[in-house]
């Protein structure tokens, strides 16, 4: 399947979490600038390949920030009984779990983001091409390059979980509704960006 014919909501799902429709379009765009050079062949190879290298890396980096502090976040909230019980039962089993299983999807995010740095500051422009022809290692170099975003988009639907099921454990009505309508003008927002990207 090539990137052209794929399914929208696969292509829409590759863009958000490698930062390209498919692998197929990262080797398109190393293919086009190679096409567009016309003399020192490998120094504007090299160059090119690097600056798309520093792309994904600079993602890469972005995502191992905010995951840093997603883990530090959590780890407070785990730490600390709550400070507020009639508002909030951050120590009840569901939201405790939610905030645990947060905090380890944000590590591994992390994880595999210093993974993605390394592996990126190692493969080059034949890595690709190569990746296109074998099944396994194209699979791998998807996944590798999508695991922190991913791993970080669990840390935060998880914690996202613990703050309201805290919230609806806790006695203020308020609090219960406001909530509610902040995950309905969520979902209305992921609904909205979903459209777009199909």
């Amino acid at each position: 399947m090539t990137w052209q014919t794929a399914d929208p909501y696969f292509v829409a799902v590759l863009l958000f979490l490698l930062g390209a429709p498919s692998l197929e379009r990262l080797q398109q765009i190393i293919d086009e600038e190679e096409r567009e050079e016309e003399e020192d062949t490998e120094k504007k190879k090299e160059k090119s390949w690097s600056e798309l290298r520093n792309i994904l890396t600079d993602r890469t980096n972005n995502i191992n920030v905010v995951s840093a502090l997603v883990v530090a976040s959590s780890s407070v909230f785990l730490s600390t009984p709550a400070p507020t019980p009639h508002m909030s039962l951050w120590n009840a089993d569901f939201p405790y779990f939610c905030m645990l299983l947060g905090f380890g999807c944000a590590m591994l995010a992390i994880v595999s983001g210093f993974a993605e740095i390394v592996c990126l500051s190692l493969i080059g422009p034949e890595d690709i091409r190569l990746a296109r022809e074998r099944t396994l290692t194209r699979v791998a170099l998807l996944v590798l390059l999508m695991l922190p975003l991913a791993w970080l988009l669990v840390a935060s639907l998880s914690i996202g979980v613990a703050f309201t099921s805290a919230v609806w454990l806790g006695e203020v009505l308020w609090m219960k509704v406001l909530f509610t309508a902040g995950y309905a003008m969520f979902l209305f927002n992921l609904s909205l960006i979903t459209l777009v990207l199909l």
